[in-house]
């Protein structure tokens, strides 16, 4: 599995892109319940589709369709659990602890100009000035936001380009304050301009 995250990637004296066996376990154990699922419903096929033949009212006209529906649907989330299992249980861990790192990912539009000046505000640490955090369904700038919490540090990245072949941009280190400030923000919080919209001169010097 490629790294996900080039600023990351580039310091693997720091950062290592391995697979979580939790996560791992857990979604192998789905897939194996949706793949049941799926075996059940190919057995019972015919008294599934005789059930719902049954059907009467609005509901009559889905009498053909119940079965191949059912069908559809548990083999589409065995397929994506085992998906999950085998390449999206990855996550980014810290070398020297062996913390793993929760992350939020956003997309923004724009080139080098506006990649450089999203970093320039996160850098300060202060939400004041990097809210709101552009959030779009497409653009080549991509922002991501990670929690070592039991180390109360942050990072953020900001890769210009498609992964793994981004550029990214130094990586942003938050401790103390601004790590506070950051983790207390929700997602819905981020994308919404600062509430006080007041620069917090403990971070500013």
């Amino acid at each position: 599995m490629r790294p996900s995250d080039a600023t990351l990637a580039a310091l693997p004296e720091s950062f290592r892109y391995a697979r979580s066996t939790a996560r791992t376990v857990a979604f192998a154990v789905l897939a194996g319940v949706a793949l049941v699922a799926l075996v059940l419903v190919l057995v019972n096929f015919g008294a599934i589709r005789d059930d719902a033949s049954e059907m009467t009212g609005r509901r009559s006209g889905l009498r053909g369709v119940v079965a191949p529906t059912l069908v559809v649907v548990t083999a589409f989330f065995a397929l994506l659990f085992a998906w999950f299992a085998i390449g999206g249980a990855h996550r980014w861990i810290r070398v020297d602890t062996g913390t793993a790192l929760s992350g939020r990912h956003f997309l923004a539009a724009g080139g080098r100009a506006e990649a450089e000046a999203l970093h320039a505000r996160f850098a300060t640490g202060d939400p004041a000035v990097y809210l709101p955090v552009p959030n779009h369904k497409k653009g080549d700038i991509r922002l991501s936001i990670y929690l070592a919490v039991p180390d109360r540090t942050a990072y953020v990245t900001v890769r210009l380009g498609k992964e793994p072949g981004a550029t990214g941009l130094p990586l942003i280190t938050l401790h103390d304050r601004a790590y506070v400030q950051l983790k207390r923000l929700g997602t819905g919080d981020l994308v919404r301009p600062s509430a006080s919209g007041v620069v917090d001169p403990f971070l500013r010097g």
